[in-house]
């Protein structure tokens, strides 16, 4: 495939995902590399597109063929050391991002995973000069999150969940509730697939549907958040209540039945 039908297609699928349609994108990609898959751009606009869609294992696919072609690629070095994050296959996260730092030292994505990457070794010190890092190199993608102490973050969602309505605190007096920084490796695993680090929230137990069934003896239903997480996509108390809010009534949701496709009709995806 000649370059310039190559940034033709760049810019076509490339227009698709900024302006959301991801499916479209993943789609577009697939047929043309169907014809020619010996195309590192057009593998690296796939990749894209699939971990946009929360298909990091399919997207590793696709970044580890894109290096594989062009290995001083710096995004798509850090975009193959993000799909590792995302699939928590945290040991195959090293040598990438090495990679991405090596072509371009400047690179915000690896500043910030590698401040991610520290924050879970509990290096924090390491952590605020990274996250530092990336925001200044890239303040839109990666702002300033409203951070609070965890005794006040704690507050902050006590009082969001006393204004939920009583069905759902109903539900929530029954269930264990607890805040933590980010999600441990265990609860991550615990899934399978495995959990994105970045998820703002956790339900762990059975739906209404299957207590109705279950045996009795069953273990509590628990409920997480992650402080951290649910900071980082907040810029205000305002946004982070509203967050918390959102993410409450998202995992009691899936307790309650609701799948993706319900949660997204009532605006909880």
């Amino acid at each position: 495939m000649d370059d310039s039908r190559v940034e033709q297609l760049w810019d076509e699928i490339w227009n698709l995902l900024e302006d959301g349609r991801t499916e479209a994108a993943v789609q577009r990609a697939l047929e043309v590399l169907n014809e020619d898959d010996d195309v590192p751009e057009l593998r690296y606009l796939l990749g894209v597109g699939l971990l946009d869609l929360g298909e990091p294992e399919a997207a590793i696919t696709e970044f580890e063929a894109a290096v594989a072609a062009v290995p001083d690629w710096s995004d798509a070095q850090a975009a193959l050391a993000w799909s590792n994050f995302r699939a928590c296959r945290f040991e195959a996260i090293a040598e990438p991002l090495g990679a991405a730092f090596d072509a371009d030292p400047d690179n915000a994505d690896a500043h910030q995973l590698r401040a991610l990457i520290a924050e879970r070794e509990n290096d924090e010190p390491l952590a605020i000069v990274e996250f530092a890092e990336a925001r200044r190199l890239d303040p839109e993608r990666y702002p300033e999150p409203y951070s609070m102490a965890e005794d006040e973050f704690l507050a902050c969602a006590q009082a969001v969940v006393a204004e939920l309505d009583e069905p759902i605190r109903e539900v929530l007096e029954e269930t264990s509730f607890f805040v933590q920084p980010f999600p441990s490796l265990e609860l991550l695993r615990g899934a399978e697939p495995a959990l994105d680090p970045q998820i703002l929230g956790l339900f762990v137990g059975q739906s209404l549907l299957e207590q109705s069934v279950a045996e009795s003896g069953a273990l509590p239903n628990t409920m997480y958040l992650f402080q951290r997480n649910l900071e980082r996509v907040a810029s205000s108390r305002e946004e982070l209540e509203e967050e918390i809010r959102i993410t409450v009534l998202h995992e009691i949701g899936h307790h309650l039945g609701w799948d993706e496709e319900e949660l997204e009709e009532r605006g909880l995806a």
